[in-house]
């Protein structure tokens, strides 16, 4: 009998009914060699194909809306408002991505010299595998934006779904496969694998055929895996979007308006503080600490409490929140409810916080740390401690004209200006990675049009002159 696993409701405090299949050495074998095949033969590599799969997609996904949503919000208790933004944001990439891989396959830059002719072009890197996120079953998920991205660029996707959400993920993999199957595709163009531990993943990754890799989540997770890729024979890009505190920095000169306050506690408890761009870090200079502190200790508190996405999610955060309340003081908001996270506020000087290395790692949950600091040039000390960051936010009047300015651009993948880091936008324009240990690298994101660059390689012709 087939081993299964099953997921959990917080919001019921109950087991969900369904089970779900493990994969078995064979099946994950049979999916490598898939994707495999379907690279070897370039049957994916046809854009007007791959267009008219995604406008399939599209319909299908569409026609599938609302059982999808009532599995998406038992297994990850987020609400029916957070589905239809994450549902929309999904489809949203399939569309941008998929118009910019058919724009990136017919893209060519050539230049003659004296003695020979040069045409550059982009082809797909290989078969990918992916690592569903545990927060955004949707838009970082089995059909979020790695797995588009790799598959808009021409790639065959081994999908290593997550199973905190292991029904969704099933749920959207069952659907992908009945748009290959009605468009007569191999079943290798998108492979979907469960597991309820970390072999499997590993597994996939170490495979020779395998060329890139895919993953947001964790730091933990994320080095784990991009050592895995590295150590290979032939190692191989790994693409991984870890932890960021995401320091907001509150300049002298600011308003003392209510709405900065409100925006920054509503970023912090939002879906119980499980975001990877959440406000973290807030540093506000010294002389205003007691009067900021007390005003976003009265958002904090009327706030509303959430679920988090799984007891094992929600245990971690208790457990951090532990270890930390020795070294810094909680002020904890106690909720009742089971599973729903307690939004949570530190605060110390910003010599206690450089001197406290558990301080520097990322805290999965409704909680912030608000930190006093004397001087902006102080601030270039805490980059050294935390290093590279997804986001850092500025709120305040011109802080382009500091110097610290300058100082987070060397450390931030994006910076924000009186506003909030959460609520990330699918665009050409934005860029959701940063520098280490932020992301694995730098440079591409999974969110946005560039996506697709991961999982492209850039090869030359070269033609002698003689043969023109």
């Amino acid at each position: 009998m087939a081993e299964t696993i099953s997921t959990f409701n917080c919001s019921a405090d109950s087991k969900n009914t369904a089970y779900y299949a493990i994969d078995t050495h064979d099946s994950i074998e049979a999916k490598i060699t898939g994707a495999h095949s379907v690279h070897r033969s370039k049957s994916w590599q046809n854009p007007d194909l791959r267009r008219q799969f995604f406008s399939s997609l599209l319909l299908a996904l569409e026609h599938h809306k609302a059982a999808l949503k009532t599995i998406y919000c038992s297994e990850s208790s987020l609400s029916e408002a957070r589905f239809e933004r994450e549902f929309h944001r999904m489809l949203q990439q399939i569309i941008l991505y998929s118009n910019e891989g058919w724009l990136w396959s017919k893209h060519r830059e050539s230049v003659n010299l004296p003695d020979r002719f040069l045409e550059k072009h982009w082809i797909p890197i290989g078969p990918v595998v992916v690592f569903g996120a545990s927060n955004f079953p949707l838009a970082y998920g089995t059909l979020g934006g790695d797995t588009v991205g790799a598959l808009a660029a021409g790639c065959p996707v081994v999908v290593k779904g997550h199973s905190l959400h292991a029904g969704t993920s099933n749920f959207l993999a069952e659907i992908t496969a009945e748009v290959l199957a009605t468009h007569r595709l191999p079943s290798g163009v998108f492979s979907h694998v469960l597991d309820k531990g970390y072999e499997a993943g590993q597994r996939i990754l170490l495979d020779e055929r395998i060329k890139a890799g895919a993953f947001t989540g964790s730091i933990s997770g994320g080095m784990s895996l991009f050592k895995f890729a590295q150590n290979r024979k032939n190692p191989i890009p790994f693409f991984a979007e870890m932890g960021s505190l995401n320091p907001v920095i509150v300049l002298r000169n600011s308003n003392s308006g209510v709405e900065n306050w409100k925006n920054l506690a509503n970023a912090v408890t939002e879906d119980a503080g499980q975001f990877c761009t959440k406000p973290g870090l807030i540093l506000v200079p010294i002389e205003r600490l007691e009067e900021i502190k007390f005003k976003l200790r009265e958002e904090l508190e009327r706030n509303p409490s959430y679920p988090m996405l799984h007891p094992d999610i929600y245990n971690k955060y208790e457990a951090k929140l532990k270890e930390i309340d020795p070294i810094i003081p909680i002020l904890r908001y106690t909720n009742h409810t089971p599973w729903n996270g307690d939004r949570a506020i530190a605060s110390c000087t910003l010599q206690d916080f450089i001197d406290s290395p558990i301080l520097h790692e990322e805290v999965f949950g409704p909680f912030t740390c608000l930190i006093g600091y004397s001087n902006l040039e102080e601030i270039e000390r805490l980059y050294c401690c935390i290093g590279g960051q997804l986001t850092t936010t500025f709120i305040g009047i011109h802080p382009e004209k500091e110097r610290i300015w300058s100082i987070a651009q060397e450390h931030s993948g994006r910076l924000v200006v009186n506003g909030v880091p959460t609520g990330v936008e699918v665009n050409r324009n934005m860029h959701h990675g940063g520098p280490f240990p932020s992301s694995t690298d730098v440079r591409y994101t999974s969110v946005g049009e560039a996506s697709i660059l991961r999982f492209l390689r850039p090869i030359t012709v070269q033609f002698s002159s003689t043969d023109l």
